[in-house]
C-alpha cells in the first residue's frame, strides 16, 4: 500500500440521525478513520457492541458523554476515550470526534444491544 492523503471532500457520509459518520476511504483492513458528529444520543436507546474492533475517540468540538461498558465519561475538547472490543458503547451530547479503529471497522461485527 502506498502513502496517501484523503481530503474531507472524499469522505463517505453515513447518516444515522443523531450521529453522522464521515468515513475516510483508507482502503486498509487493519485501520479505519472517521469523523463523527453527534447531536443527541446514539443509539437512541441501548448501546452498540463492537465485537472485534478496538477504537479510540479524540474529541475535537463540543462536549458530551460516552457510556462505555459500565463506565460513564464526561468529555470535552482534547479528551480521548479508548473502547476495547467487546464493550457496549453509546454517545450523547453535541460534539464531534475522530475515531481510529483497529482492525478497520466493518458493519457485520457491530450490533445494537439493550443492556
Amino acid at each position: 500500500m502506498k502513502p496517501k492523503k484523503i481530503s474531507s471532500k472524499e469522505t463517505n457520509l453515513v447518516d444515522l440521525g443523531a450521529k453522522k459518520i464521515y468515513k475516510y476511504p483508507l482502503g486498509e483492513k487493519l485501520l479505519s478513520v472517521a469523523r463523527m458528529v453527534v447531536d443527541g444520543r446514539h443509539p437512541e436507546s441501548g448501546y452498540l457492541l463492537e465485537k472485534e474492533c478496538n477504537f479510540a475517540m479524540y474529541m475535537t468540538r463540543g462536549k458530551g458523554r460516552y457510556f462505555v461498558g459500565d463506565e460513564i465519561f464526561d468529555v470535552g475538547v482534547g479528551d480521548v476515550v479508548f473502547v476495547p472490543a467487546g464493550n457496549k458503547f453509546a454517545s450523547e451530547g453535541d460534539f464531534e470526534y475522530i475515531t481510529f479503529d483497529t482492525p478497520g471497522y466493518y458493519p457485520e461485527q457491530s450490533e445494537e444491544v439493550k443492556e
